[in-house]
């Protein structure tokens, strides 16, 4: 009987429509962020996480503890900058066969974030904290033109202050 039952009743709807995750949530990981960066200006870079399909990344804090996962949107499935190589040939290869022709490339990160949003809104907690943030790392999979210009600015800054 409870697979027959709606998710979200009348009055849970009209109360939850439009709550955006609360912000306490917000406020915590803002606060990771700034660990996250702490973290990069004494040079404790991302690692790059083995399993999976994507470029993921742990992200330390500066004690060198793991504080969370960042997904650069480049590396995503199927994305040109993806390190995988098993989704290199999927997509080489076999592009019919695999892959997610719904999704646009670079725009997965936004289904995940939105998924996480709805899944607060039916309070099913099962997504985990998922927001879309800024992070820059050497240890991420940059194309050549984006690692040159990045090398032109630090030598123009230099020279130019």
């Amino acid at each position: 009987m409870a697979e027959l039952e709606p998710l979200m009743t009348r009055e849970s709807t009209d109360k939850q429509m439009y709550r955006l995750p609360d912000s306490q949530t917000r406020l915590e990981f803002k606060i990771y962020i700034e660990r996250s960066h702490d973290a990069l200006k004494n040079k404790i870079y991302p690692t790059r996480i083995s399993e999976g399909s994507s470029g993921s990344y742990f992200v330390y804090d500066s004690e060198k503890k793991i504080i969370g996962v960042f997904k650069p949107k480049n590396e995503e499935p199927y994305g040109k900058l993806n390190p995988k190589w098993l989704k290199w040939l999927h997509r080489i290869f076999f592009p019919c066969c695999f892959g997610r022709s719904c999704i646009i490339p670079n725009k997965g990160y936004l289904s995940e974030a939105g998924a996480y949003l709805i899944d607060r809104l039916l309070d099913l907690d099962v997504v985990p904290p998922t927001f879309v943030t800024f992070l820059v790392s050497p240890t991420f999979n940059y194309s050549k033109l984006d690692r040159s210009a990045t090398e032109a600015r630090k030598y123009l800054k230099s020279k130019f202050g």
